[in-house]
């Protein structure tokens, strides 16, 4: 039962299976010195990414002078039905992804099941508890079971975890990685080959660490200037 890993598609092409998406929509959007490709699986019935590309493209533009840089590629995808059970996930940041023609760095935004359950185990991690509070903040009505906090996904509280949070999150790890690897005043090494490897064997929970911090500078800020929350955008 476990998520499929096989590097070949059913195309016979090669490729990592989050990198495997119908996209019925491409935009390229220009914002400041940076060009985007945006990448768009139109969702199931029944499944929302919760923003569209316009939202995003708005974050990208208010936060393009507070990140030193932006991804090459957002894409919209839609998981299979074991992903979404086995491996579900708001959003990832992937450092080099192809999606056909385009490559780059990528954040890819996947689409949620509304009226799924949400559960969170009564017997929490300290990150577990911290990632709970997150979720009560963005608004999923958490009601407590026997031995879960349980919250059915809707509309707006999937919007608030994926357009104000995930995004910004995720950018943050792409701000790590450009300020220990890619920016040769901050970088680990001068040689981008050893800073590549310095930053890359850094535990999985420091660099966690540092994107929910740059996350939450990133959302204080936008508040501040009235940035968000906003309506979506068509």
């Amino acid at each position: 039962m476990r998520v499929p890993e096989s590097w070949q598609d059913k195309h016979g092409n090669y490729s990592v299976f989050y990198e495997r998406l119908d996209a019925s929509k491409e935009q390229e959007v220009n914002i400041g010195n940076f060009q985007l490709k945006i990448l768009y699986e139109e969702p199931r019935e029944g499944f929302t990414y919760g923003c569209t590309p316009c939202d995003v493209i708005k974050i990208l533009r208010s936060v393009a002078n507070l990140s030193p840089c932006l991804p090459d590629i957002i894409a919209f995808r839609q998981p299979t039905r074991k992903q979404q059970q086995q491996m579900p996930v708001w959003g990832r940041f992937v450092y080099f992804a192809e999606f056909g023609k385009h490559e780059g760095t990528a954040i890819i935004l996947e689409a949620q099941e509304l009226g799924a359950m949400l559960k969170r185990s009564k017997r929490m991690t300290l990150d577990g508890r911290a990632e709970y509070k997150r979720l009560i903040a963005d608004g999923h009505p958490f009601v407590e079971k026997k031995r879960h906090f349980e919250s059915e996904l809707v509309e707006q509280a999937v919007r608030n975890t994926k357009l104000y949070r995930t995004l910004l999150h995720e950018i943050g790890h792409l701000a790590h990685y450009h300020q220990d690897v890619l920016d040769d005043r901050t970088a680990l090494d001068e040689d981008i080959e050893i800073a590549r490897d310095l930053y890359f064997s850094k535990p999985s929970s420091e660099r966690e660490v540092f994107a929910h911090s740059f996350s939450d500078k990133l959302s204080r800020s936008l508040r501040l200037a009235g940035e968000i929350p906003f309506d979506p955008l068509s």
